[in-house]
C-alpha cells in the first residue's frame, strides 16, 4: 500500500481508490467496502485489508481471467 497504516480514514481510502470521499461513503453504505465506527465516534475506520479486498474484487470484475482458480 502507499500508506503505511493498518487503518485508514475515508479521505485516505478515497485517495488510494481515486474517488471522492462521498464515493467511499457510498461504498461503505452499499456494503462493498467494510468499515466500522468506534463507539460514540463519527469517523469511519477502514482496515487496510478491507481496502485490499475491495480492490482485488474490482480487478476481478474488470478482468475475470485474473480470478484465482479454485
Amino acid at each position: 500500500m502507499i500508506l503505511d497504516k493498518r487503518i485508514l480514514n475515508t479521505s485516505e481510502a478515497a485517495y488510494l481508490l481515486g474517488i471522492s470521499d462521498r464515493g467511499v461513503y457510498q461504498l461503505i453504505h452499499s456494503g462493498k467496502l467494510c468499515a466500522y465506527k468506534d463507539e460514540n465516534h463519527y469517523a469511519w475506520h477502514i482496515p487496510e485489508e478491507s481496502l485490499k479486498h475491495y480492490m482485488a474484487a474490482r480487478l476481478t470484475e474488470m478482468n475475470p481471467s485474473t480470478a484465482p482458480n479454485h
